[in-house]
């Protein structure tokens, strides 16, 4: 099986395919429908047959959108994040546009060399495909893969912007209307934001919390969690309830969120002179979900356990610990070979009638 990480990989890739795919078959369907039987592309000369266009425009479009997924998450991901949306998508488009460029002459010269006598070395070759890319049917051609591609881009930038799991959501109508769940969460905050924010300044902060932040996201998805929300320093990180208690994911994140930072000790003292320490309250219950509002819409959770997780790690410091969980979680979660409870007694939270019982854990 796939790791959650790789899975998430996947799952970002796959919507090129498809998108090229269904351009590629619209194409397909549009062409045949304005054709008809013929054996020639009336504008260019070249040979036309229906099933050697099947295969050779369905191959391009799963090509070009593997190219276009894993170029996506592994070369323009991290190549061009600090630049602006729209360069982005202008670059990006040049560079693939160019691509296709180059495939749709090839995909001119096969049918050519396969449906008749020519010889690939001969000239008399070149010519149907020299033609073709000066007629303006190459450039009506040139333009719908082009919007295709910006589609296709548009889609990715979107997933990078609202996160795969939301898009999915709206598409599918999960949360269109009001569900109840059973989610952990995990509010995790930055110890001495303040402070820090005065003596860096606001735009060193910013980049701090960029780079605090992507330095998390790993660890996140690789136990298999959701961000729910960035509230300034703080992030608040989601689990359906199987997948939170599951191996313990909801604990384990906070410990790889660890490692990381301390992976990244060097760079951060190097670069804001301080490495940023985090606590964070876990704890799991009923909560309802559904879209919210309407020139913005949104996913919503409501319910008690995200003010009672809220204020358990605002008890982090008061009890000097980093990692503080309900006892509700503590029950359902598996803790004896990895991990060490300590309790920290019952607290009255404000607006909770009962006293809940803490926990702290670090790793054995």
């Amino acid at each position: 099986m796939l790791s959650p990480k790789r899975t998430v990989i996947l799952k970002k890739i796959l919507p090129h395919l498809i998108i090229l795919q269904i351009g590629g078959l619209l194409y397909l369907l549009i062409e045949r429908g304005l054709l008809g039987n013929v054996s020639q592309y009336p504008a260019t000369g070249n040979y036309y047959n229906f099933w050697m266009s099947l295969i050779t425009i369905t191959s391009i479009s799963a090509l070009l959108g593997i190219l276009l997924g894993i170029s996506e998450e592994y070369v323009f991901k991290n190549l061009l994040r600090k630049r602006s949306f729209l360069l982005k998508l202008l670059l990006k488009t040049t560079l693939y546009v160019s691509i296709i460029f180059s495939t749709l002459i090839i995909s001119a010269l096969v049918p050519n060399i396969l449906l008749t006598d020519l010889s690939p070395k001969g000239l008399d070759v070149l010519q149907p495909a020299v033609k073709f890319a000066s007629n303006f049917a190459f450039l009506s051609v040139l333009i719908y893969c082009g919007v295709i591609i910006g589609i296709s881009l548009f889609f990715s930038e979107m997933v990078d912007y609202i996160g795969l799991k939301a898009i999915t959501n709206f598409f599918t109508g999960k949360y269109s209307k009001s569900i109840v769940e059973d989610r952990v969460f995990m509010f995790l905050d930055m110890k001495s934001s303040t402070t820090i924010a005065e003596k860096l300044g606001h735009k060193r902060y910013y980049q701090l919390l960029n780079n605090y932040y992507q330095d998390m996201t790993d660890a996140i998805i690789s136990t298999e969690g959701e961000i729910y929300q960035y509230v300034g320093d703080e992030i608040v990180v989601s689990w359906e309830f199987t997948r939170g208690i599951k191996d313990c994911n909801c604990l384990y994140s906070f410990f790889l969120i660890k490692n990381q930072m301390e992976k990244r000790r060097a760079f951060y003292e190097k670069e804001f002179g301080l490495v940023p320490d985090f606590k964070a309250g876990l704890h799991h219950g009923k909560v309802t979900a559904g879209e919210v509002g309407i020139i913005k819409k949104e996913i919503l959770f409501t319910g008690d356990v995200l003010n009672t997780t809220a204020r358990i790690q605002s008890l982090c410091n008061e009890q000097g610990a980093n990692l503080l969980i309900s006892e509700e979680l503590k029950i359902v979660l598996d803790l004896e070979e990895s991990y060490n409870a300590q309790s920290k007694g019952s607290f009255e939270l404000r607006g909770r009638d009962q006293k809940i019982k803490l926990f702290a854990v670090d790793r054995k």
